[in-house]
């Protein structure tokens, strides 16, 4: 807050009048809105021009005295002006003055009542709510529910006496909608009046949006985010309602061919996998008909060496003639020598006349 120069303070009667419209001294009649205290009006060039608090022993803290004198003359302004200048709401509505037909005032810098600073009606009967605040002063000590309301917040931290009614008639800096029920109605009639179809759509709603990520939500011009707008404690998007469609069918086109991608390849993949399952299974038949081919020739190897080996008389058998027999392992010796001489229980240097009573005699096959 700049320098504190009490240029208003509150006369006899409760109003706010100016140090100049009233006489030097004590004989201005004023108190302090805040402390109470006596003023005295300085008219001079030697001392600050503007009030001073004239008790010796002051126990005011001067920066709320200040604050509350300027929350005072603020309502007084507006009261007596009739009017306000108000800020854009979201960007959709321009800022712009707004006059008032009546205005009631609450006086009541601190408080534990729900009652709002001002509550204003224009001609056609719309209510108007203003909040006046502070960057480290809460005056409430409830909050107000302005679900389905008009009301505006102004915060006076940047000003001075000097400069608040130009501030508050003519500028639109430092203030914002807590809520306007009448332009948030108005929005979709408003774009339509330009020859844009548009719809409000919860931000719930939108979490669930097919195009979330490319939203088609108004955006302000110079901004890559769409509009935001909070009414009645709700957030809430200005969809495009053309490009919402368009982009949704063309979103719910791919997500379709993507489906039908999904249940191509699912049975191809199904198609392999029977493929690949009855390859198996012939594999797996190809195999036991060999195994059982090579069974059957073994058999009949088998069969045929016993037929081969009956037909020769156990005394004329030699090991020589056995086809266990290793000739390679002759030697001058004469013995024979027998490959599974351990499992036939036989010599190592096997005795050729073993033959004549060995039970794996098996003649050689020519």
């Amino acid at each position: 807050m700049n320098e504190m120069i009490f240029s208003w303070a509150e006369d006899a009667n409760g109003r706010m009048v100016h140090v100049d419209s009233v006489y030097q001294g004590l004989k201005c009649g004023c108190i302090c809105p805040c402390c109470h205290e006596r003023l005295q009006a300085r008219h001079g060039e030697i001392r600050a021009h503007g009030f001073a608090h004239h008790s010796e022993n002051r126990g005011a803290n001067l920066k709320i005295c200040y604050m509350v004198t300027m929350y005072k003359l603020a309502e007084q302004i507006i009261q007596e002006e009739k009017k306000i200048y108000a800020p854009s709401y979201f960007g959709i509505f321009k800022t712009g003055e707004i006059e008032f037909d009546s205005v009631i005032i609450d006086s009541k810098y601190d408080r534990i009542d729900k009652q709002p600073d001002v509550i204003a009606t224009t001609k056609d009967g719309k209510q108007f709510l203003i909040e006046f605040t502070f960057a480290y002063k809460v005056q409430h000590k409830k909050k107000i529910d302005y679900k389905n309301l008009n009301c505006i917040e102004i915060d006076l931290s940047t000003q001075t006496l000097e400069s608040l009614q130009d501030f508050l008639l003519r500028s639109n800096e430092y203030r914002k909608w807590v809520n306007n029920q009448d332009y948030f109605d108005s929005i979709e009639p408003q774009y339509q009046q330009r020859g844009k179809s548009v719809k409000i759509k919860n931000e719930r709603e939108c979490a669930f949006c097919l195009i979330k990520d490319n939203c088609c939500g108004i955006k302000l011009k110079g901004h890559t985010e769409p509009i935001i707008i909070e009414n009645s404690g709700v957030t809430y998007r200005v969809c495009k309602t053309i490009e919402y469609e368009n982009q949704k069918n063309q979103r719910e086109q791919e997500i379709k061919q993507a489906e039908e991608r999904r249940l191509w390849l699912e049975q191809k993949m199904r198609e392999q996998q029977e493929l690949e399952r009855q390859q198996r299974i012939e594999s797996d038949r190809q195999e036991t008909i060999r195994a059982e081919e090579a069974v059957r020739i073994r058999q009949e190897k088998e069969q045929s060496e016993l037929l081969e080996t009956a037909k020769i008389r156990p005394e004329l058998r030699t090991c020589f003639m056995c086809k266990s027999n290793l000739d390679w392992m002759r030697s001058n010796d004469d013995y024979a020598h027998c490959g599974p001489y351990i499992s036939m229980r036989v010599p190592k240097n096997t005795p050729p006349e073993t033959a004549k009573t060995c039970k794996g005699f098996r003649i050689k096959q020519k």
